[in-house]
């Protein structure tokens, strides 16, 4: 039955062609659509900085000078702020390993805080979740308690006030209120403490993270020669002739924000 309408309406198109053909001349025109498809991206750039947004009262580095520009229309900042800028910020962190880190990290004493401050800035096409992860040596290298109220390594996680979220909590820049944190994680052959930061907003392409997750590195200034010692004998401090390092490793990573229900979800898919 389907074959034989099929043939009638042929046959019917075919009249209706021949009748027109014979009396007119057609004017004709075809059209096509191109449709065009650019393939996203996934980009960041993760740098540091001696400054801080908000300032030296933060960084553990009060020599440095403070920032003078007022806040406007930014996400997690509130306007009237004195901060740095994205701009201030992004040309500091060309020179900070080696006009700041390599001369403030040299030759370091107890109670000396350097300013580390990470910032990661979606360089891709697409919005992006975003993690940073801070790693600090462990005490697991021994029984030297690496981070800790006492101990030798001291930074922003030791003190109660910042550790309660000096600028995670309240006004967190889209981060977590606080880092997960991992103990005795190996890499390279050495074991680190793992502090952890979630990006729970995504980061949109083109924009840099308004909030630093970390401000500083030092020796507590409680340390004495004793402590210093045990580090070094632990493998935390790792001492080169009369060289003595301490390192502390930031990595970031990013995944794209479309098709994830949230951060958490993102994170569980990541590889």
């Amino acid at each position: 039955m389907k074959k034989k309408l099929t043939a009638i309406f042929l046959c019917v198109a075919l009249v209706a062609i021949a009748i027109v053909g014979a009396s007119l001349a057609y004017f004709t025109d075809t059209k096509s659509a191109t449709n065009t498809f650019t393939v996203g991206n996934v980009k960041i750039d993760l740098i540091e900085s001696k400054f801080h947004r908000t300032g030296s009262d933060n960084s553990g580095d009060t020599s440095l000078h403070d920032p003078t520009t007022k806040a406007a229309g930014m996400e997690f900042i509130p306007d009237g702020w004195t901060i740095f800028t994205d701009d201030e910020i992004k040309n500091d962190a060309k020179t900070y390993a080696t006009d700041y880190l390599a001369v403030k990290g040299e030759n370091m004493v107890p109670g000396r805080g350097v300013a580390k401050c990470p910032y990661v800035i979606n360089t891709g096409a697409n919005d992006a979740y975003i993690r940073v992860r801070v790693m600090v040596p462990s005490a697991a290298n021994n029984d030297f308690v690496a981070v800790k109220d006492g101990g030798v390594i001291t930074n922003q996680w030791c003190t109660t006030a910042i550790k309660n979220g000096e600028f995670i909590d309240g006004k967190g820049g889209g981060w977590n209120n606080a880092p997960a944190i991992e103990r005795n994680v190996e890499k390279d052959g050495m074991k680190y403490d793992v502090y952890t930061f979630t990006r729970i907003e995504p980061l949109k392409a083109g924009k840099m993270t308004e909030w630093n997750v970390w401000n500083f590195i030092g020796i507590n200034k409680d340390a004495t020669s004793a402590d210093i010692q045990k580090a070094i004998d632990a493998g935390a401090i790792t001492a080169t002739g009369d060289t003595v390092t301490l390192n502390v490793l930031v990595e970031a990573d990013a995944i794209q924000a479309e098709g994830f229900a949230d951060a958490a979800a993102a994170w569980a898919a990541f590889k």
